[in-house]
């Protein structure tokens, strides 16, 4: 008996020293997006679900870390048994594909995002974040985790004219019109990271902490990515940089997104929607 429990207590620690030592591997995430924090237009929201959910990997190494999102065109109807039929024709809103390669040497990400038809390729240095690390932790995906929060530019479009989306064309008493209220200027975001997975690595472009980010809360639930599975293995083949796409840096893709949707909003489409841009 005493040979079993000595056996059990040396495969366990086995186990605990290959899990702090993981420098290479893949992290599978689930993203949940509250479309109703998105969408303001009563009719619209009757033809949309509440959350949106999509998968996205993690692939890294020493070197160079993949964030990518994960196909979801077998994905069950996000709209069944919800009634987002009722009054008309249904809303289908699929998140935009990005695949973000960061070089961990020289702290540069290549993003490449397919929105609107058209192929972006963001190359921009990362930028670094000023984090408050707490004490606070909790498990997920098996992992321990601390808590650490930072503040983002808000960087979210609303789609209509108003605070209450579509644009009232047939009002002119514009002084009758409550005001709308000011967008904020930041974003709050409270992320999870493990220093079992010592790489500055995370989803999207949350980095800079001693460990791996399992989790990101975006705007106190509005947008929250979580990871569900950890693995050693990983397709080491696919970890490399995009290139296909419109090539510039973040600014610029900004000012080219807000055209784009100045020019559907000119067009009277998509009321009553925000559009956020991380």
């Amino acid at each position: 008996m005493k040979k079993i429990v000595t056996l059990i207590v040396v495969t366990l620690g086995l186990v605990t020293s290959a899990m702090a030592q993981m420098k290479e591997g893949k992290i599978v995430y689930e993203r949940k997006i509250n479309m109703y924090r998105m969408v303001t237009d009563p009719e619209m929201r009757a033809r949309v679900p509440e959350f949106r959910t999509s998968q996205f990997e993690l692939l890294f190494n020493e070197q160079s870390s993949l964030f990518r999102t994960v196909p979801d065109d077998e994905a069950p109807d996000p709209f069944a048994n919800n009634g987002g039929d009722r009054g008309g024709q249904r809303f289908m809103f699929r998140m935009p594909e990005t695949s973000t390669y960061t070089n961990l040497a020289i702290q540069t990400q290549y993003e490449s995002r397919a929105m609107f038809e058209k192929n972006f390729l963001i190359v921009d240095s990362l930028k670094p974040l000023k984090w408050k690390i707490s004490e606070e932790t909790k498990t997920i995906a098996k992992f321990l985790c601390k808590k650490a929060t930072t503040s983002v530019p808000a960087q979210t479009i609303r789609m209509g004219g108003g605070p209450g989306g579509r644009q009232n064309r047939s009002t002119t008493d514009t002084a009758a019109k409550p005001a709308a209220p000011a967008a904020p200027k930041e974003t709050e975001v409270v992320v999870w990271y493990t220093e079992a997975i010592p790489a500055s690595i995370g989803p999207d472009t949350f980095a800079g902490l001693p460990g791996a980010i399992l989790e990101v809360d975006m705007d106190n639930g509005a947008n929250v990515t979580t990871a569900t599975e950890v693995t050693t293995k990983y397709p080491k083949k696919e970890l490399v940089q995009p290139t296909k796409g419109d090539k510039m840096n973040r600014a610029q893709f900004q000012d080219a997104m807000k055209k784009i949707i100045e020019d559907m909003q000119k067009g009277g489409g998509m009321g009553g929607m925000r559009i956020r841009m991380n």
